[in-house]
């Protein structure tokens, strides 16, 4: 199975934020599933690092993070055009939406599930089937 993480999953814990307990068992079981994010993701975390823990805390923690990753999306500028043309609250959210479905991931795993629903397609643009959105609690009681 492959599951698209969203950028929360890992943020969550590193921040001792909502639900952080649930993103770590999530990240932990990353060898029972295919782990995929996306180039947006690693950059938003080492984005919020820096300012919240210092440049110094980036590089390190980046590194282990990689260590739960099977893979990293690749961008090759489509993910952008089609992110044009669906309807959502957040655009960071709708290119995640669109890098999981362009890279066949059959689960999005997200803390922000009430945004994520709220992407539409409404001219269903998106050649692949999209990913169901859920919750970290979700993910755990329904595949690990």
């Amino acid at each position: 199975m492959k599951a698209f993480l969203d950028t929360n999953i890992f943020l969550n814990p590193l921040l001792a934020e909502s639900e952080c307990h649930d993103c770590l068992r999530v990240l932990n079981g990353h060898n029972q599933f295919e782990a995929v994010t996306s180039y947006l993701s690693m950059a938003n975390i080492a984005y919020v690092l820096r300012k919240r823990a210092g440049k110094e805390k980036v590089a390190p923690t980046v590194r282990n993070l990689l260590s739960y990753i099977s893979s990293i999306t690749k961008s090759t500028g489509a993910e952008y055009e089609y992110a044009c043309f669906l309807r959502g609250p957040d655009f960071e959210d709708i290119l995640q939406f669109v890098n999981a479905t362009l890279n066949s991931c059959s689960l999005l795993v997200t803390c922000n599930k009430h945004d994520f629903l709220k992407i539409a397609d409404p001219d269903s643009v998106l050649p692949l089937p999209c990913p169901r959105i859920v919750s970290p609690s979700e993910f755990l009681s329904e595949y690990m």
